[in-house]
């Protein structure tokens, strides 16, 4: 009976780390893999060696020098000429807009769709997605790996300014005075609302009135639906609910007995305005209307 011919040693490489960065990403980078899934993968599976010892989290730190081994990918994707710089690059392309950056503060379009953030790492959310791109591009541009912090969460259902920033301190300063800043939301509608007015909030229990109002403004009507531009923010909507209700509206999407011509939420935040006195900055961010919005009111 002729033997079975053995099967190869797989090869095994080996290198030094020149940059500071998750093992996920060294992985990904020197084996040419098509996923950071495929890379973590690899090391959860007791593949990958750290200075000899086997390294299993995927998001380890490997500091510059350290060698790192692993074997050979069958099928890598093509990798960059030997002669070009080593570089280790987001995950994805960002599939989201990105509406304004600087040094403190980046923000984007989160699509309705995707979860905004998650406790847990197998959910694939715009905030993971958002913090890949921004530090794989730090190690690409030879910075040094900076933190990325979400401020602000959006419903899965709604869309809208979502903010990170790259400081935990701003962070908490910005999401300590997060209600105080100023917002402004597209909500589509069905039914058929004034042509301007506003919306007095909600009383709180103890409370003989609220001085809070809620100016709104008719931008697009096409009879059935309504597209209304609302100075408040995604946490106001609750407040607003009451007063659409008086008017025979709904917010499409947002309740069970709401139409729902999107399959979404018709919530929208479209502009941001938010200061810090310890910065002295002011920012100021805004998107387009939805188009769903316009198809639907048309």
């Amino acid at each position: 009976m002729p033997q079975r011919p053995s099967r190869p040693k797989p090869v095994i490489l080996r290198w030094i780390a020149e940059i500071e960065a998750p093992l996920h990403a060294q992985v990904r980078s020197q084996l040419g893999l098509a996923s950071t899934t495929a890379a973590r993968n690899l090391i959860k599976g007791g593949a990958v060696r750290v200075s000899d010892e086997v390294i299993k989290i995927p998001s380890t730190v490997i500091k510059v020098g350290q060698e790192i081994s692993a074997p050979e990918a069958k099928d890598p994707r093509k990798l960059e000429t030997a002669d070009s710089p080593k570089s280790i690059r987001p995950a994805d392309d960002l599939p989201f807009e990105i509406l304004y950056e600087d040094d403190d503060l980046f923000c984007y379009m989160k699509p309705a769709g995707w979860v905004a953030a998650s406790p847990n790492p197998r959910v694939d959310t715009s905030f993971t997605r958002v913090k890949d791109f921004l530090i794989a591009r730090d190690l690409e541009q030879g910075k040094v790996e900076r933190p990325v912090h979400f401020v602000n969460l959006l419903d899965k259902d709604s869309s809208g300014i979502a903010v990170v920033v790259r400081d935990i301190t701003l962070r908490r300063r910005l999401q300590e005075k997060w209600g105080d800043f100023h917002f402004e939301s597209y909500l589509l509608l069905r039914g058929e609302m004034p042509e301007d007015g506003e919306f007095s909030a909600r009383r709180k229990p103890g409370e003989k009135y609220s001085a809070k109002k809620f100016p709104f403004r008719k931008m697009r009507s096409g009879g059935r639906f309504t597209i209304l531009r609302v100075k408040a923010g995604l946490q106001d909507i609750p407040d607003i609910l009451p007063g659409l209700r008086h008017h025979d509206c709904m917010v499409c999407g947002l309740g069970q007995d709401a139409p729902d011509p999107l399959g979404r939420q018709g919530v929208h935040l479209f502009r941001a305005v938010l200061t810090d006195e310890t910065l002295d900055a002011m920012w100021e961010v805004k998107t387009r209307m939805p188009k769903e919005f316009l198809r639907v009111v048309k």
